[in-house]
């Protein structure tokens, strides 16, 4: 993607790698608390989430709420958090930097993961940005996003309130969803976005108004034998499909201002 940008927009990241199931995880925990402490990510909590399981009664697929353990490890400042649980590991980011320096992260807490594991496959592999674009003063939306993001507002006149669109692309062998909203007021995140107490970036947390965001979640979805270098070479893949999305969507204009 070319050179990091000066300010760039985004205000979180995410990678996420799901794989076989470990229901015995719990024994492990101990290594791999103590393996991420010492990486420099000593803020452990463990948490309950119910999640739903579609299960077959009487011939019908019928939900059934479960509660699943998922545990946290973050660092002092609050601004990257590992999460696990007993079939994915995942990193989230509110100080992004470069996708050089997040992919090192990611892989070096998955390698913790999995010396103390073993893991034996993956069947999908996930890295998702939210970007938040809003105006400098003097300057309008339809400035930093191309038409075809700006939906309908500037073509039904009145003020726009909210907008929403959705694409689900293919690009081989990767997948991406792509969203774009476009609303007034504070910085929100997606529903299933669990923030707890990371701390976003003030010059992104802070503006009010008129905002959109870009919503860029790339996949794999593959059954794959469990490897290092596999994983980071899908991730770079996925990168640079949501890098060419990225382009697509904000204009010259926006990358100008995101440099200065």
């Amino acid at each position: 993607m070319g050179a990091p940008l000066k300010n760039p927009p985004v205000y979180l990241t995410m990678a996420q790698v799901r794989f076989n199931a470990v229901l015995k995880l719990a024994n492990y925990l101990p290594d791999i608390q103590e393996a991420l402490r010492k990486a420099g990510y000593p803020v452990y909590q463990a948490h309950k989430a119910v999640v739903l399981q579609i299960a077959v009664q009487d011939g019908q697929p019928t939900p059934m709420p479960t509660l699943r353990e998922r545990y946290s490890f973050g660092n002092l400042d609050k601004t990257h958090t590992f999460w696990l649980d007993n079939e994915a590991f995942a990193l989230q980011s509110t100080h992004y930097g470069h996708f050089e320096s997040f992919s090192e992260v990611f892989m070096t807490g998955m390698s913790r993961v999995h010396e103390a594991v073993q893991l034996d496959y993956t069947d999908r592999i996930g890295l998702r940005y939210l970007d938040r674009v809003f105006p400098r003063k003097g300057d309008t939306l339809d400035k930093y996003l191309f038409p075809e993001a700006m939906g309908l507002g500037n073509r039904l006149g009145g003020t726009t309130l909210q907008s929403y669109a959705e694409t689900l692309s293919d690009a081989g062998l990767y997948k991406l969803r792509s969203r774009v909203v476009i609303q007034s007021g504070g910085l929100v995140f997606p529903p299933d976005v669990v923030l707890g107490d990371m701390v976003v970036v003030p010059r992104l947390a802070e503006y009010e108004g008129l905002h959109a965001i870009l919503d860029n979640d790339g996949f794999f979805e593959r059954r794959e034998v469990y490897s290092v270098k596999g994983v980071a070479k899908h991730l770079d893949a996925i990168h640079q499909v949501i890098g060419d999305a990225f382009r697509a969507t904000a204009t010259p204009h926006a990358f100008v201002v995101w440099n200065e």
